[in-house]
């Protein structure tokens, strides 16, 4: 792994090695080229591991992660307890150490949870795999993409091999900091050790290749990757057609949308109806929305309340008040809830 991270570390970031990361700098500096405003096109596409809902004993205290009283006072208390453990040469409790890892982690204490995972290891400890991978997916949402890549050498260096999801949540870091060259060479690489990318990975890259470079160049980015016998799904077409629509390109969008994805074997689902409606509806096309709409009879493309939102903003932002209200009107009786946008 280590031939693997270090041409990427010295891309990303120059952090002090000393130690298990534990020495990082106060406050957690985030990489200068972070977009803080990375929006997610769609949420299937995100890495989602959820912490474990478990009751969590220290020092005679019951406790689970919803509890209000999670304060951070409690938080440093159990982090204190288990420091305590380690010093006196016990070995903490798996299922304890890794819900208070979750649970720095929801609180933004990033440092502490690395300090866990140190803990853990060198009291012999085996750190659940979902939250290792927790917990690198944490630090690359948060521009931390050179400590995420230490954790994960050093982790393996102990004994622990990233997997598939851990690879991911790296790919998707670079790509949040606009490093779509580095994530390209960290993916190559990954392949030369006969880690194979799945489709998450490659949506992940088409991305950030129609932020960066434009969706030309992602579309052909995409038939590159089908050219080699990559792994690809519907998110990855909802990906270009987003980008499309980013552009303006509804027509372009909509080729792809009743041609391509066809041609593929993809079966449009109700985001790919929700990204081409918006483009109609910004455009004032609300003929061709309507059509599209009625499209939209049931299965995977039903409409959602997503679908209600896109067409009450778009026909109040064009002054259609009294259709706007219409479709409140019979949001209501099919039982969506409308969400509030500003």
């Amino acid at each position: 792994m280590s031939t693997l991270l270090n041409p990427i570390l010295s891309m990303a970031a120059n952090p002090s090695p000393v130690g298990f990361v534990s020495h990082l700098p106060t406050g957690f500096p985030h990489f200068p080229s972070v977009n803080k405003g990375f929006p997610r096109v769609l949420a299937s596409t995100q890495i989602t591991l959820s912490p474990k809902d478990s009751a969590f004993t220290i020092t005679g205290s019951s406790w689970k992660p919803d509890d209000p009283r999670s304060d951070e006072p409690r938080l440093n208390n159990h982090f204190s307890h288990l420091q305590a453990l380690v010093t006196k040469g016990q070995k903490p409790n798996v299922t304890h150490s890794t819900q208070l890892l979750y649970d720095l982690c929801k609180a933004n204490r990033l440092k502490k949870a690395i300090r866990v995972i140190e803990l853990m290891v060198t009291s012999g400890v085996i750190p659940d795999a979902s939250a290792y991978t927790y917990l690198v997916n944490q630090l690359c949402k948060r521009g931390n993409v050179g400590y995420a890549m230490q954790l994960v050498e050093k982790m393996e260096h102990h004994g622990f091999p990233p997997n598939t999801v851990t690879h991911n949540a790296l790919v998707r870091g670079l790509c949040m900091l606009g490093s779509l060259s580095q994530s390209l060479q960290f993916v190559e690489r990954l392949m030369e050790r006969g880690l194979a990318p799945n489709a998450f990975t490659y949506s992940f890259l088409l991305e950030a290749a129609y932020k960066e470079r434009g969706t030309d160049e992602a579309v052909k980015l995409l038939e590159e990757i089908v050219a080699k016998g990559g792994e690809v799904n519907l998110v990855c077409y909802n990906v270009l057609l987003t980008g499309f629509c980013k552009e303006g390109r509804t027509d372009d969008a909509l080729k792809m949308f009743r041609e391509m994805m066809p041609e593929k074997g993809f079966k449009p689902n109700v985001v790919s109806y929700n990204i081409c409606l918006r483009c109609l509806c910004c455009d004032g096309r609300w003929e061709e929305a309507n059509e599209l709409l009625a499209e939209m009879d049931g299965g995977d493309k039903s409409p959602s309340v997503v679908t209600y939102n896109i067409l009450i903003n778009s026909l109040a932002f064009h002054g259609r008040t009294d259709q706007a209200m219409e479709v409140l009107s019979e949001m209501g009786e099919e039982s969506p809830q409308p969400a509030i946008t500003r």
